[in-house]
């Protein structure tokens, strides 16, 4: 009996210790940085794109992506929106590129054709990226905001 109480004790105080040491690990959400938006050849009247994300993770523990779903807005026009289940993995205190191709959807580029038009950019467009990361081994995802400006005037 008293020993029973005793390997009960200890399998708490275990527990306890698994607890507070997952608890103690400093998490931070990875960013990401809209790098290019590449255009690829066109499939009937659907325009192609390669984008290009930068994924940094200021994390001492490895991270598994294992899908990834974004929109890129344009003046506030959603132009791009894609998925994908391609796995990208970021090493600790490290980055990685990951290219998605994605079409352009029409609405969007017509609204953002009809802006341009009315209003003339002075050389940058500016963008906001939405990302859905889903890691390996999480439970949930994590989402990020970026907002940034695309340099139309071909200056490095």
């Amino acid at each position: 009996m008293v020993w029973r109480q005793g390997l009960a004790a200890l399998v708490l105080m275990l527990l306890a210790g698994c607890a507070s040491i997952g608890g103690a690990l400093d998490f931070d959400d990875p960013e990401i940085e809209l790098l290019a938006l590449e255009p690829l050849p066109s499939q009937g009247l659907e325009a192609r794109f390669l984008v290009k994300l930068r994924v940094l993770n200021p994390n001492p523990v490895p991270l598994a992506i294992s899908g990834v779903a974004y929109d890129v807005f344009i003046r506030d026009a959603k132009i791009l929106s894609g998925v994908s289940n391609e796995g990208i993995n970021v090493g600790a205190y490290s980055e990685s590129v990951a290219e998605l191709e994605v079409a352009a959807g029409m609405l969007g580029s017509l609204t953002l054709l009809r802006d341009l038009m009315a209003n003339p950019t002075d050389g940058a467009l500016p963008y906001k990226l939405n990302a859905k990361l889903s890691l390996s081994g999480l439970s949930r995802a994590i989402r990020i905001s970026r907002e940034g400006s695309i340099d139309l005037s071909g200056r490095p």
